[in-house]
């Protein structure tokens, strides 16, 4: 590998990467960060689902709006949650506007696990902390362009949110 980057890719080649290799670019990339994702879940022998859930899990929120934003269906919502609760890192209780939705909070434990684990999962991200503050920002950009695009296109077609 070169100054330029990965095997001597420049900008300017980058900049006429084709699909295939954006794909396996990306493809890449996510395979490193679930890694490390990984190792950090492994040090507190907790399942990946469940550091994922940690992370979303600020306040509060519906069963079916864990799963939503979590991108799995409900069944698996349930296991998760099952898993959190044996270990004492949250709980399920009823909404208190609306008695029907359950919803999932963190216990006292799951605050403190939450705070040291989602500080390990954003520090030193592989591929992002070689990245400058500003290639951070056209990354963010990027991405949020990619994702408005996603969500018109599912919007035009009235298959809903693609993202």
């Amino acid at each position: 590998m070169g100054p330029t980057g990965r095997k001597g890719v420049d900008a300017a080649a980058a900049s006429q990467a084709c699909p295939a290799e954006l794909v396996d670019g990306m493809g890449e990339f996510f395979a490193h960060l679930r890694e490390h994702l990984e190792r950090v879940a492994q040090r507190v022998d907790l399942p990946l689902p469940c550091l994922k859930a940690l992370r979303i899990l600020e306040a509060p929120v519906s069963m079916k709006e864990l799963g939503a934003r979590m991108h799995c269906d409900a069944s698996f919502v349930t296991a998760v949650a099952d898993m959190l609760e044996e270990r004492g890192l949250a709980r399920r209780e009823v909404d208190p506007a609306d008695r029907r939705v359950k919803r999932i909070s963190l216990t006292g434990s799951g605050v403190s696990m939450r705070t040291r684990l989602v500080d390990e999962m954003l520090s030193d991200v592989p591929g992002l902390r070689t990245l400058d503050a500003r290639e951070r920002a056209q990354m963010m950009k990027l991405v949020q362009t990619m994702l408005r695009r996603e969500e018109a296109a599912a919007a035009a077609q009235g298959t809903g949110s693609a993202a």
